[in-house]
């Protein structure tokens, strides 16, 4: 059955509640600029978030927002304000959320996930508390505080359960993952953990999350299922196509491989311009990563080196101060316990710096 909603789209961004206290246009938009006035010159976070506020108040059709940038060149798009409140509205809906509930915006909002929990907290009339998207989630809260629902990147999770693993019990109901992909470590972690914790498929074209996949507790499953009247097909890649009907785009073509269970639930496999076709077998880069995010103790990937008699051999590359020598004992050591042989990398290269997109995503490199 679905929810009823007490704003309009019209309405939908007149006014906001900041820990209690509502707010009109005026006042959010004056509480928010004086944030930003008073910001330090790494606090950059404040800014964003006050040209966010007065740019969804300020009554136009649209706001400006970026793509990841994650394989290419971030392209600058508009999202309709139609389109910000029917997503808002789906969260809602899949996540039980009503008027006054407390949420949590612990993320930068120059990207769609932190842009999205601003538009919730105005669209369904919820209650925002702002924190510092920096550093430990939990060192930026009150230990009273308690928040129905938050969106987290995974790190932020991660820390905050290995920090105080009862206070994130205590003080969550629902977190949303997104962002990247979740380790296997990090899930194993998750288990018996009694705040429902979910991971959330989407992008920036499709105005954040569009399935979810719960990590834990009962309902905890492998696959993503589509929310509200959202679909699925593959194209001929093998890649799934996303169906929106309340966007104004109404599909959306990825790069991302899937197994398709149905047109409403399936699984990721990760990104096709990734893939490591290695001796007439598939490798997924993310899905190695999964496993072995917990054992290699450096940031890392996997791609795909040319080899003369397999076509492609998997490469392990890792973000290190040390030489490919000093530390491949140690890795293939690791690598070893938990991929089966034909995963293992037949080369390591180590890089002082991977390059990244500005929300902290790694850019992968092709190694000759």
């Amino acid at each position: 059955m679905m929810m009823k909603f007490a704003r309009s789209i019209g309405s939908a961004f007149d006014s906001l509640t900041v820990d209690g206290v509502p707010m009109g246009k005026i006042e959010a938009m004056d509480h928010f600029g004086r944030l930003s006035e008073g910001r330090k010159k790494d606090e950059t976070w404040k800014e964003d978030l006050h040209h966010l506020v007065r740019d969804l108040m300020m009554g136009g059709s649209s706001i400006p927002a970026h793509t990841s940038g994650t394989t290419g060149a971030p392209k600058a798009m508009r999202i309709a304000r139609r389109d910000l409140v029917n997503s808002a509205r789906l969260t809602a809906e899949t996540f039980g959320l009503h008027e006054g509930n407390r949420v949590l915006l612990c993320l930068p909002c120059a990207f769609i996930a932190g842009k999205m929990m601003v538009v919730r907290a105005m669209a369904l009339g919820l209650d925002l508390h702002v924190t510092d998207p920096r550093g430990a989630v939990l060192e930026n809260l009150n230990p009273e505080d308690h928040f129905r629902f938050a969106a987290m990147v995974p790190l932020q999770l991660h820390r905050a359960i290995q920090d105080d693993r009862t206070r994130v019990e205590r003080q969550f109901d629902t977190i949303l993952l997104g962002g990247g992909p979740v380790s296997e470590a990090l899930e194993d972690d998750l288990q018996g953990l009694s705040t429902a914790v979910f991971h959330g498929y989407g992008s920036t074209e499709t105005v954040t999350h569009v399935a979810v996949r719960r990590l834990n507790g009962p309902g905890r499953r492998k696959a993503y299922a589509a929310i509200g009247r959202v679909h699925f097909e593959t194209d001929e890649r093998g890649c799934l196509v996303v169906h929106t009907p309340h966007l104004s785009t109404k599909w959306h073509v990825t790069n991302d491989q899937v197994n398709l269970i149905d047109d409403r639930h399936f699984q990721w496999l990760g990104r096709m311009d990734h893939v490591i076709l290695s001796g007439g077998k598939k490798f997924f880069p993310e899905q190695l990563e999964r496993i072995t995010a917990g054992v290699v103790p450096c940031p890392h990937y996997f791609t795909a080196i040319p080899h003369e008699r397999l076509g492609q051999a998997v490469c392990l590359v890792l973000e290190t101060d040390r030489g490919p020598d000093e530390v491949a004992d140690e890795v293939i050591q690791a690598v070893m316990r938990v991929l089966p042989p034909h995963q293992w990398p037949r080369r390591i290269v180590a890089l002082r710096a991977f390059p990244r997109t500005a929300s902290g995503k790694i850019i992968r490199q092709r190694i000759a």
